[in-house]
């Protein structure tokens, strides 16, 4: 009776532990240009779904050089609902060198934008009204084999939402 028991216990208290299959999950944070991106936004996982009939992927991925020469990363992921976007979270990092900590505000720029999960909410790191602190690690910067990966963890407050954090971020590109 008692093994019968402490087996009950035991499924009980693991069975809470599984995830439900439809409920969203950050990728794993891989060096290999898996082409995934995710974050949680004020703790909900946010990673792209959809397609917006365009013919650009989601996350939209470009790496370039600027005016001045300097290489830029910009990854734009969304949200989309019958073509329709519902959310997005656009990264960008400026000057990209080398592996390293990039300063949101200077060399990292982050926004986000999203109709109902923080109530209509959205900002820039680039706005004048905008308290940010954070900013993004480019993790592996590999030029001849076209991949970019690192980490991003960022808070605002704007003069019209709650404050936003924007934690455990992550993408691994192929460019």
């Amino acid at each position: 009776m008692k093994t019968l028991l402490l087996v009950l216990f035991a499924a009980t208290l693991f069975s809470g532990c599984k995830k439900d299959k439809g409920e969203d999950q950050l990728p794993p944070a891989t060096q290999i240009g898996a082409n995934t991106f995710g974050c949680k936004i004020n703790g909900k996982v946010f990673v792209p779904k959809g397609y917006d009939g365009t013919g650009r992927s989601n996350p939209h991925i470009q790496y370039d050089f600027d005016l001045q020469g300097h290489p830029y990363l910009s990854i734009q992921a969304s949200q989309f609902a019958s073509g329709t976007g519902n959310g997005g979270v656009d990264v960008g990092f400026n000057e990209i060198n080398s592996i390293g900590y990039y300063n949101i505000g200077n060399l990292f720029s982050i926004a986000f934008g999203w109709s109902n999960e923080i109530g209509n909410c959205g900002s820039a790191s680039w706005y004048n009204n905008v308290y940010y602190q954070g900013g993004g690690i480019i993790t592996k910067l590999d030029i001849t084999n076209r991949i970019i990966s690192g980490t991003f963890d960022c808070k605002f407050k704007t003069p019209d939402c709650d404050t936003t954090y924007i934690t455990d971020g992550r993408f691994d590109i192929r460019f």
